[in-house]
């Protein structure tokens, strides 16, 4: 299904229908791939990470980074510049081959606000050389929060502030890029999702605790429904009979029946912060910030189940992300700075992966997998310890890779520099800002 990722977060891409960090599982048939032997992947050629870049060439923020990775040999392929501050992105519809970055720009309530839309490649294409980008200015004084689609024609974008709209809004831009239609909703709009088909859309409004419905022909507001404390992620199922809320500030997921609004409660761990589907298990995974765990719902049944309610992983778990095969479930620890390894039929941890030293400042790790499984790729504050630190020299941030076949990380791809021209000399002692990883999208799902 398709996320929509959390601002900081990250998630997954095209994936847990949401704004809001991450990422899940896209509709559509999975074919299982031919892989080589040691788990290089064959069908899957990119996957793209998104980089802000707080500190530019003058000391204040310039434009961030989108980085097409090329999956079977992860290096980068070419950095892509786009607006001021992007703190998330997603594909234009499920079979589409442009990205939408929406970036804040360097103020708050300037006229930076904007999105930038890149045309990327095909994933099965061996060399790519991108087309320009478009870009989307938004309207002065908009404040965005969030960016996400699951349909082919138009792409929506949450305003915590936005003209005319006194809470928050949802702008509706469609392919020629324009912003076709603004949408008022409740206060602090920070995730949606959509109903599979191009079918409603659920805006979760954090500051008044409410999931704002949306028509998405008429683009009005059908109803609102009242939901748990601090609502912070949603997501739907395959059938989209389902849209679960995660309620951080009352530990529980708020369930809307999508046939007639209706809500039901179940209770989860402390501090639910990311929310992903899982095609092939029919499964909901939960990660509990509060208390170190994850919440395993079973969705095979006349309705939502509890498989697990409490699975311990590491410290401050901000995002998960199942294998598309269904064999394994990995869970991305922020202050830690580690990814748990869970077995998906016993639900319990089998390896424990360092990304090196936790950092000073710890920031949300967003973790994503490409589609034959082989690889999980996570995003990366402090360098990673092991094989992956002769790749990271300059002790730079960056995106680690993991081999699903070892559970050992493989590699580490390093973040664009904040200067380009900026040079490392570590004789005299000269180092370089780097730009910071924010997600990683993957395509197919």
């Amino acid at each position: 299904m398709f996320s929509w990722k959390k601002a900081g977060a990250g998630a997954g891409v095209l994936c847990a229908l949401l704004i809001g960090v991450g990422c899940s599982d896209t509709y559509r048939p999975i074919a299982t791939a031919i892989v080589k032997p040691g788990g290089d992947p064959q069908p899957a050629k990119w996957v793209y990470a998104v980089y802000t870049n707080p500190t530019g060439t003058t000391g204040t923020p310039g434009p961030g980074t989108l980085q097409q990775i090329d999956v079977s040999g992860d290096s980068v392929a070419v950095n892509i510049n786009v607006g001021t501050n992007p703190i998330n992105a997603s594909f234009l519809g499920t079979l589409s081959s442009v990205i939408m970055t929406v970036n804040q720009g360097a103020v708050p309530d300037s006229s930076e606000a904007s999105i930038t839309a890149q045309p990327v490649c095909n994933p099965q294409f061996t060399t790519c050389n991108p087309q320009p980008a478009s870009s989307v200015t938004l309207p002065t004084g908009s404040i965005p929060t969030n960016v996400g689609s699951r349909q082919a024609s138009l792409v929506y974008i949450l305003a915590s502030v936005a003209p005319g709209c006194p809470e928050g809004a949802v702008y509706a831009v469609n392919t020629s890029y324009v912003v076709a239609n603004t949408t008022c909703v409740g206060n602090n709009p920070s995730a949606l999702t959509q109903v599979p088909n191009a079918g409603r859309l659920y805006v979760i409004n954090q500051g008044d605790n409410t999931v704002s419905v949306l028509d998405p022909v008429s683009q009005a507001v059908i109803t609102t429904i009242p939901v748990g404390t601090n609502p912070v992620m949603a997501a739907t199922d395959l059938s989209g009979k389902y849209v679960f809320v995660a309620n951080k500030g009352s530990n529980n997921l708020t369930v809307i029946t999508t046939s007639d609004n209706s809500t039901s409660t179940i209770n989860v761990g402390n501090a639910p912060n990311y929310i992903i589907y899982s095609v092939r298990r029919n499964r909901l995974f939960v990660t509990n910030g509060g208390s170190n765990d994850v919440t395993v719902l079973d969705l095979s049944g006349s309705t939502p189940s509890v498989l697990k309610l409490s699975v311990p992983v590491g410290h401050n778990p901000t995002g998960v992300v199942p294998l598309i095969d269904g064999s394994r479930y990995y869970v991305a620890n922020t202050n830690d700075n580690t990814v748990s390894v869970l077995d998906a039929n016993s639900n319990v941890v089998v390896k424990t992966v360092s990304l090196g030293p936790a950092a000073a400042i710890t920031q949300p790790l967003y973790i994503e997998t490409e589609p034959t499984s082989t690889k999980i790729y996570v995003t990366t504050p402090a360098p990673p310890a092991g094989t992956a630190a002769a790749n990271n020299p300059n002790d730079a941030p960056g995106i680690t890779v993991i081999r699903t076949d070892t559970n050992g990380i493989s590699n580490f791809i390093q973040a664009p520099q904040a200067d380009p021209k900026c040079q490392v000399n570590p004789t005299a002692g000269l180092t370089c800002a780097y730009q910071v990883p924010k997600e990683v999208l993957a395509f197919p799902r």
